[in-house]
């Protein structure tokens, strides 16, 4: 990575492009899990990339730990808060499952993870912002605990502990979905 940002940083346009191309799709996941609007993703994730572009001559990556991944969410972050994007309740998006096949099995089962997904973002909001963040950062972006340590600013075992605190508090809270 550091060689690609040390060429994007000289001009090459197809380092930048492989960058934008590596970034792109964790970020948009993350954007959008936070938005759930899909115009409005792509116009923060463009900004991200437009920030980052405009920043390019004085960007640094300073070690292993300090990852571009890391910085781009930042800038989202950023952008979601400066832009009051941030919200508590957050639905899903039909276009999400216009990809589901015809077969009537899988349709049930379709139905009854959009169901549950719908359940889970209405929960989201009783868990604490740092835990909700790192739920996002994890499931919807895809990202590693190394990494979502790098975004929030914690160490990588308190990062874990987030998340495991998260899961059960999210289990007990849909118990009864279970029973």
């Amino acid at each position: 990575m550091r060689d690609l940002i040390e060429k994007a940083k000289q001009g090459d346009a197809s380092s930048f492009e492989a960058i934008y191309t590596r970034m792109y799709s964790p970020l948009y996941r993350y954007i959008y899990s936070r938005t759930h609007n899909k115009e409005e993703t792509d116009d923060i994730v463009q900004q991200v990339f437009l920030k980052f572009y405009e920043a390019l001559p004085r960007y640094e990556y300073r070690n292993a730990e300090e990852t571009l991944l890391a910085y781009l969410f930042i800038v989202g972050k950023r952008l979601l808060i400066n832009e009051s994007a941030r919200k508590k309740t957050i639905h899903l998006d039909d276009e999400a499952f216009e990809t589901i096949e015809d077969e009537s099995e899988n349709i049930l089962s379709q139905v009854d993870i959009h169901m549950l997904a719908e359940k889970i973002n209405e929960l989201l909001p009783h868990l604490t912002d740092d835990e909700e963040h790192v739920i996002r950062l994890f499931y919807y972006a895809e990202l590693s605990h190394k990494e979502i340590s790098c975004v929030i600013k914690k160490e990588e075992a308190h990062v874990r502990k987030l998340k495991e605190r998260a899961l059960r508090k999210l289990r007990t809270l849909t118990k009864h979905l279970y029973a």
